[in-house]
């Protein structure tokens, strides 16, 4: 698109980004509130799976055993970053620890199943999850705060 420019102030392209600002920034976190029931009913849903996934009496296929890990880490590093979008004024810690919460109630629930064995390894992976999704949300507030 062919950029304007506006009284020599600002450049904006046809559809209404500034180049390096605010307006920008601005749709982004419009677009973020119009959404965020819909991020929070998918963090309830991504909840209910993971839930689902640990608690049931059949183990998740894996070949390999760090699979399972990798399960873990994936799975609560995005239902970190979904819980951000569907609730960011919880605190970081907080967020943390009702997550890895989780992750030890699932690893608690499969030490009663006769299929299921609770690992240490899975809580590891949990919380290496769970800290790379903070990590990032901690980078991304900065970048916002700073810019």
């Amino acid at each position: 698109m062919c950029p304007l420019t506006i009284s020599g102030v600002m450049t904006i392209d046809a559809l209404g980004w500034q180049f390096g600002g605010q307006i920008m920034w601005l749709r982004i976190v419009r677009y973020w509130l119009a959404f965020r029931p819909m991020f929070k009913l998918l963090f309830f849903l991504m909840l209910l799976l993971a839930l689902y996934l640990g608690m049931r009496p059949t183990p998740t296929p894996a070949t390999y055993h760090w699979q399972s890990d990798l399960y873990h880490a994936v799975g609560l590093f995005a239902l970190t970053l979904v819980s951000y979008l569907a609730f960011p004024r919880w605190y970081w810690w907080l967020r943390g620890l009702l997550l890895f919460g989780v992750g030890v109630l699932i690893e608690y629930v499969q030490s009663f199943h006769p299929m299921r064995v609770a690992d240490w390894n899975d809580l590891y992976a949990n919380g290496a999850g769970i800290v790379a999704g903070l990590v990032l949300i901690g980078g991304y507030r900065y970048v916002c705060r700073h810019r």
